[in-house]
């Protein structure tokens, strides 16, 4: 029997609470502002996984709400999709940064230390797919180190779940025609697995 929406949301409290007491889990190489996921609870959702929060995300403790989440929201018209569709979370959910407060990749071993806890966010909100947003996610997910350029638009399916690789909608990636219309072709293969499963 599948979790109600208020039972996903009593387990996903408990999971950020353990995060926020874990004192392996945040270091002092990243701010003190914990993002949690948000997002739809409904059964058989999209999971999208980024790699951390940024700034804008850190000040309002939302996932993906700067330019990166602007890109997003356009890139998700393309698979016939909006924010309310799906959960947004990242892999780490603190912002990771340098030593001149700007914002760096995650190491490995943080990546390490974050993944049993988004395996068990994964487990909590049982959904159709996950899609990983960039390399970070997707090596968290899938292991290896896989090439973005052949990655991209793919599905796999790992720990009972499918798992989708994409861009993640960077506005560098974004400025990049190429890699633009790759991201496009991405969630144009996403809305064909949406109409298959749905």
């Amino acid at each position: 029997m599948k979790a109600s929406e208020a039972e996903k949301a009593k387990k996903l409290e408990a999971l950020y609470g353990r995060i926020c007491r874990d004192p392996g889990y945040r270091n002092s190489k990243m701010a003190d502002v914990f993002v949690p996921g948000r997002g739809s609870l409904k059964n058989g959702q999209i999971v999208f996984v980024g790699e951390a929060p940024g700034k804008n995300e850190e000040k309002l403790g939302i996932p993906f709400v700067g330019a990166a989440g602007r890109n997003l929201d356009s890139l998700l018209k393309v698979a016939g999709l909006t924010r309310e569709d799906l959960f947004v979370t990242n892999v780490i959910k603190y912002r990771p940064v340098n030593p001149d407060g700007k914002n760096r990749s995650p190491s490995l071993l943080e990546i390490r230390k974050a993944l049993p806890y988004l395996l068990e966010e994964l487990l909590i909100l049982s959904p159709c797919l996950a899609v990983c947003l960039g390399l970070c996610p997707a090596r968290a997910l899938l292991g290896g180190n896989p090439a973005m350029e052949r990655a991209n638009g793919t599905i796999s399916r790992r720990s009972g779940i499918d798992i989708m690789v994409m861009y993640h909608p960077s506005p560098l990636n974004f400025m990049i025609a190429k890699k633009r219309e790759a991201m496009m072709e991405a969630f144009r293969i996403l809305g064909e697995y949406l109409s298959k499963v749905h």
